[in-house]
Formats: C-alpha cells, structure tokens, sequence
C-alpha cells in the first residue's frame, strides 16, 4: 500500500469516526488579535459536521500567549495552538510533530499534495533541513493567515494632490517633502508601540543584504549589525521619524495613528493587512483605501515586488495518542481547504498563506494588498524563528536602541553598534553560560549593605524594646492565649495558607538558584541569577530606580492632599458627602479599567489632558506625548493621584472621626488654632493609621506592573521597566524561569523590609498612664 493511499485514506470523511469510535475532543486556543475568533470557532462546528467521532474545543482569547506559556511550563500541552512559545526549545525536546510526511499527503479535497497548496515559501519558516535522523527534513509550523506589510494611503488624497506611489527611497522622501509642504503630517506611526517602525528597517535592510544577509543577521553573526548596509537602513528609518511623521507620535497606540490616518491628519500609515478587519466600519464613505510596498534603493539586490510578510502559524503537539494526533492533522488539513480559504479572506478581509485564494475574493478595501500579493515573486518574514539569546536581544536591546534610534538621540552608527555589543554578549554568553560582567559592583555593595543594615536596625529595635512589651503584656488582666487553644483558631487557616501559598512560594524561590526555560530540564546555577542581576544587568538597576520613584514620589503628593481632603470633610466643609463619593470612585474601576481611561485622556489629539490644557492657552502641549517613554514617568502622577487619593482619604477620614470631638472642644476652650489642634491632636491620633497608608504605598511602589505594563505596550524600554514587568518580560518573553525568580525573591526581600522598616519608623509605642 502506498504512502499517498495512506492519506487519502486518512483524508476520507468518516475516517476517524469508523476506525476510532471512542470520541476525541481536540484542545486547541487561539490568539484572538486582529482577526478575532468567530471564523475559527465556526470552522470547527463544520468540522465536527464533518468528522463526527471529532470534538474541537477551539476558544479564542487576546490573553492565550500567556495562558498557554504557563500550561506548557507545567507540561500541560494543547493539541494545537498559534500562541507565542519557545518552539526552537519545544521541537529540539520532541514536544511538536513534524507535519513533512502529512504534506506529502493530499489536502482535504484530495486533487493535489497538501504542501503544494500553501504560497511559495511560506512553509521554509519552521522547516529543518535533513540530517543523519531524518533524511527528508522536518516541517513544524503550519501557516494560516499570511498578514502583508504595506504602507497604507488614501488614493483620492494622492489623487487630487498629484502625488504618486514612490518606487525608491529617494522617490519616497521626496513625496514626505511634498505631503509636508501642504501642512499634512507625511506619516502615523505608533510611538507606544515603536516596533511597527521597524517594518521600515527591515524592508529597508532585506533589500539591501537579500536572503542570505538577512538570515545571518537573524542569527546573530558577527558584524551583522554593523554591516554598513544595516546602517543604511537604519538611516531611512531615523529620517523618516525624526522629519516625517505627525507631532506627538510617541505618544500614540497604534489605533490613535491609524486613526490619525483616517481622519486625514496624516497621508501615510504603515501595518500590516490585519489593518483593514481592525478599521472595518470606520474608513468615512469616499475613503479609497490603497497600499504601497516599501520603497527599494536604487542598488538594493531583492527584486522590488518582494513582500514583507508575518504568517500565523499553528504547531501540532506530539502528545503519544496517534488517534489524537490524526485528528488534529485532520482538523487543519480542512481549515487549509480552498473552502475556508476563500471564507476567510471573504469575512475577515485578509490574505491566507494559499493558493485557493483569488483577488476577487477580497472586498476593494483588499484590492491593492492582493494585487501585490498576486505580482510577488516571493516573500521574507517578518517575524524570523528565534532562539532564546535571540528573544533576550530582540525584546530589550532592540527596544531600547530602536526608541534611541527613531527619536534622535544616537545616530544609525551608534545603534548598530549597541545592538552588535548584544549580540556579541549573547554569543560570547552560549559559549560561557556562567559569564558575568562586573558593571555595578559599587551600586550592588550599596544596595546589600542598606539592606543589611536596615535587617540590623530593625532587629536592634525589636530586642531593645522587648523588655517593655514584656512588662505591658504582664500587667494584661486576660495574659497570654494558650497553644492549643489558639491553635484551635488559627490552625486550619494557617494549614490551609502554608499548603497554598507558603510551600508553593518557598519551592518556586529554589528556582531562582537554577537555570530553566520552562520546557526542558532545569539545572543548578546557584548564585548565577542573583549576581547577573546585581552586577551586570543595566535593565535591573533602572526598574530599581523607577520603583524607588514609585515609592517615594506619588507618596510625597497622595499623602499630603489626602489628609487635606480628609481634613476639609472631617470640619464638615459644604458638600462633604458628595466628596467622599467623588474622591473614591476611581477605586471603583479597577487599575486596568483606570489606566485604559487615562491612556485615551493622554492621547496626543483629540485627548482630554491636551484639549484641556490648549483651551487654558497652554497652546505649547498641543499634540504632546504624555506617554512617550522620556515623559512616561512624570505622567503615572496625576494618575497615581487620582487613583490614590480616595482610598488614603477614607482611611485618613474614618480615623479622624474616631477622635473624641472633647479633645477639640477643650482646644478650642484653650484658644488652639485650626491648625494647632490638627498638628497636636488630629495628626498624633490619626498616626497608626499613617503608618498603614505608607505601608500600602511602599508596597504598591515596589510591586507596580500593570498601569506600566499597558501605558508602554506590553514592551518597556530599559529606563521604563519596573522590577514587576523585568520579572514577566524574563519569564514570559525571554523564557528565563530562573532569572525571573531571582526577581522576585529581590522584590520579596525589598518589600519585607522597606514595609517593616517604614512599620518600625512610623510606629508610636503606647505610652502607659
């Protein structure tokens, strides 16, 4: 019997269901990005139509990258998904099926060889060449959604105005001078998301280096990057930030810039095709919406219909249960049939990664992506398999040379420079794993020897003020509870918070002194994580650095205004009810709900902070970037204040009305001022309760993440991290278990002792009478 039988066999309807009766359900998440889910979902309800004996769990969720990355470190595999993983490190441990011997086989309608219905090159992406184990190859990643990197422009703007598509950069610079003459920004480009630029450096270096350059830069060779071709392109890129694009970019989400686009304010965007399904019902009527491919220098070596592509690709999980494995095969061996091709580009309006689909099945949104699409003699990835030395260089020294890049503050040079520094460490790091580079030894010592000098103090402090707590405790009618009696109480609640949280805690703190992906065997490296922190990494002292900020600088404002607020209610100030309720409702939305609202208020245009502060005559923050990482930090205060305040006030407020109104009465017999009687009786009675507000706000300054982590993009550069988003970047993005955890036993130790620290500061013995 021959192989080709074999899948058309596999390929018949009823297949599964004939030869494996027991029913199969197929675990499969799925990003839901800019196609959203609903087509996939509904694929899978035809598919069981199909195969009866097969039930798909499909389940789409913007959040699946990190909730399948934390099933997989639990070696928790789906059968399938597109989230984002270390697949290098999964496919070289065997957890993901190689699909070359099922592309041999025929596709779902079984007229031709599966492979031969995908578009040329697509399947090179996640494919292995042959070795001495197998001998044809592997295949890994199936492509599905084939998103087109493009320049987007209104063809009636272009039209009226005479301007024309540009085929060189020359030609491209020219017309920016020209859009910008007629008072229009050339150019929207999300600054909160910067990495979108990068389209433009790499059109820009492909063409210039082709195949063979541009994979050796992708794997990290030596001189790569500063390869006076990358530095070209990287001149292209910084002309076109720092000269062409609209005034407050860094501060715009990438829906602002498209926006921006839209709404005429700039003539250009760049995206990729999912722009189109993500501006679906709000392009105005008349909008004729065109696409240009990046512009070519007029000795670039690729031909100039090349494209630069980002396909979605799915990977299959060998989990041992053949049944199981057919039945996932099977599954997107349909979801790749011409039908669903074509559907798709149909109801979500993007390209596929197939032949079946025509232009005529695009709407004329579509038009000119397809038509390029159609031209292209071939295509080159946008998003290049990685390794984990190439996330760790990719996520941090690439965001921070880029943002330097783009905004002027180094020049092409020194950026490929700074990023041939990273990849020379990251090499010379494989090569020595236990590598450390002594960078902040003077700031480590300081940092261990405040530490261990606030655990003397507040050690010294506690004995020497035993022997009073002692006596006090002596002169108690009740005394001391007994053991058995108090364990009674607390016992099955301490059990209870020992067995999930204490143990869980104290056995992932040893994964801070080993070395793990997450996939693979963990192995010892003792001090290794605690001293690259300490001692060489930049990133670390900058999130330090931010947290301190955190903790001090929000505290210096919330505090003061919430106790004048408090105050102010507290004398029954007109309206005081309606404060209270005022000054708490921020608490009422929730961080992330909060920070979404204060990203829309900061928008460069048409956002409530500018608007406002033009209409008071500050005509100088007209398009301002709140959140342009230089300003990011200045920004979280009114935020902060804002967040803070009510929750400090009621605190500060219900303390206050706990005071004997006899202590003002008498005050006031003596003559005491309003400010006397706050100074010497509301503040010294309100003062534990003090203490607990700046325990709060030491807390939350050292554990800060999430108003970071969504006003930066989920991609903080190195001076915006705080301690929190270095620990999820290194577990999440650069899949450094370890480190991570080394991260938070540091945040832990800070946090233990600057909260009893800051408790022992602030604590007021009881005075016996």
């Amino acid at each position: 019997m021959s192989l080709w039988f074999l899948f058309g066999c596999l390929a018949a309807p009823g297949f599964l269901h004939a030869t494996d009766p027991a029913p199969v359900t197929l675990d499969i998440p799925v990003l839901v990005a800019g196609y959203g889910s609903a087509f996939f979902e509904e694929t899978a309800r035809e598919f069981e139509a199909q195969r009866p004996g097969v039930k798909v769990h499909l389940r789409g969720n913007p959040r699946i990258n990190d909730q399948v990355r934390i099933r997989v470190m639990a070696g928790d595999y789906p059968d399938a998904t597109d989230a984002v993983l270390l697949y290098p490190n999964l496919i070289d441990a065997g957890h993901i099926l190689d699909l070359a011997p099922f592309l041999d086989g025929p596709n779902w309608e079984g007229d031709a060889r599966w492979r031969d219905t995908f578009l040329p090159g697509v399947l090179e992406r996640w494919h292995t060449p042959p070795n001495k184990n197998n001998t044809n190859g592997s295949i890994y990643g199936l492509p599905f959604a084939h998103a087109v990197w493009t320049i987007f422009y209104d063809k009636k703007r272009f039209r009226e105005n005479g301007w024309e598509v540009p085929r060189t950069w020359g030609e491209f610079f020219a017309l920016c001078d020209r859009i910008d003459a007629k008072g229009v920004a050339p150019v929207a480009l999300p600054g909160v998301v910067m990495r979108y630029g990068d389209a433009f450096l790499r059109a820009a270096h492909y063409n210039l280096v082709g195949s063979d350059g541009y994979r050796a830069y992708n794997e990290l060779a030596p001189g790569a990057r500063t390869d006076p071709r990358f530095i070209r392109a990287a001149e292209v890129t910084q002309r076109l930030t720092t000269r062409y694009l609209i005034k407050g970019w860094e501060g715009m989400t990438h829906t602002a810039a498209q926006l921006a686009f839209i709404n005429g304010q700039a003539a250009m965007t760049v995206s990729a095709s999912w722009f189109v399904n993500e501006m679906r019902g709000k392009l105005p009527a008349g909008f004729e919406l065109g696409a240009m491919n990046f512009p070519v220098f007029a000795d670039g070596v690729t031909d100039p219909a090349t494209l630069q592509t980002q396909s979605a690709y799915y990977f299959l999980f060998a989990n041992g249960d053949p049944v199981r494995e057919r039945a996932a095969v099977d599954f997107f061996r349909y979801l790749t049939s011409r039908a669903c091709a074509q559907r798709f580009a149909r109801t979500v309006d993007s390209p596929v990664a197939l032949r079946a689909v025509r232009p005529a099945d695009y709407s004329a949104a579509m038009h000119d992506t397809a038509e390029l699409l159609a031209r292209s003699p071939g295509s080159f990835d946008a998003a290049p398999p990685a390794s984990a030395a190439q996330l760790a260089l990719i996520n941090q020294a690439m965001t921070d040379a880029r943002y330097r890049l783009m905004t002027g503050r180094i020049m092409p040079q020194e950026f490929g420079k700074k990023l041939e520094a990273a990849a020379s460490a990251e090499r010379a790091r494989r090569a020595d794993p236990d590598r450390v580079e002594i960078n902040h030894g003077f700031a480590a010592a300081a940092l261990l020897l405040v530490v261990a000098a606030l655990v003397g103090w507040i050690t010294w402090t506690r004995f020497t003020r035993g022997a009073a707590k002692a006596s006090a405790r002596e002169s108690e009618h009740l005394g001391a509870l007994r053991g058995g009696f108090a364990a009674g109480f607390v016992g099955p609640a301490l059990a209870l918070f020992g067995a999930l949280v204490i143990l869980p805690g104290v056995v992932s703190f040893a994964w801070a002194f080993t070395r793990w992906d997450g996939l693979g065997a963990q192995t010892w490296a003792g001090l290794f994580n605690f001293k690259w922190l300490l001692l060489e990494s930049d990133v670390f002292w900058f999130a330090l650095k931010n947290n301190l900020y955190l903790m001090l600088v929000p505290a210096l404002i919330v505090v003061p205004v919430a106790l004048f607020f408090a105050t102010l209610i507290h004398r029954g100030v007109w309206g005081a009810g309606v404060f209270r309720v005022v000054f708490l409702f921020p608490n009422m939305l929730g961080g992330i709900a909060a920070t979404l609202l204060w990203m829309s208020a900061y928008a460069p245009h048409g956002g409530l902070v500018n608007t406002a502060l033009v209409k008071m005559g500050f005509t100088s923050f007209d398009g301002f970037a709140w959140l342009a990482q230089g300003h990011l930090y200045a920004a979280l205060i009114p935020i902060y204040l804002w967040m803070a305040c009510g929750f400090n006030l009621v605190l500060y407020l219900a303390a206050m009305e706990g005071i004997p109104a006899d202590f003002y009465e008498a005050a006031e017999l003596e003559g005491a001022s309003k400010a006397r009687q706050f100074f010497t009786i509301t503040l010294p009675l309100i003062r534990e309760v003090l203490v607990i507000s700046a325990v709060f706000l030491v807390i939350g300054g050292l554990n800060a993440f999430e108003m970071i982590w969504l006003l930066t993009s989920q991609d903080p550069a190195s001076g915006s991290h705080t301690l929190s988003t270095l620990m999820v970047s290194t577990m999440f993005q650069e899949f450094q278990i370890g480190r991570a955890t080394a991260i938070a036993v540091v945040m832990f130790v800070l946090v233990l002792i600057g909260s009893a620290a800051v408790m022992r500061a602030l604590k007021r013995e009881a005075v016996e009478m």
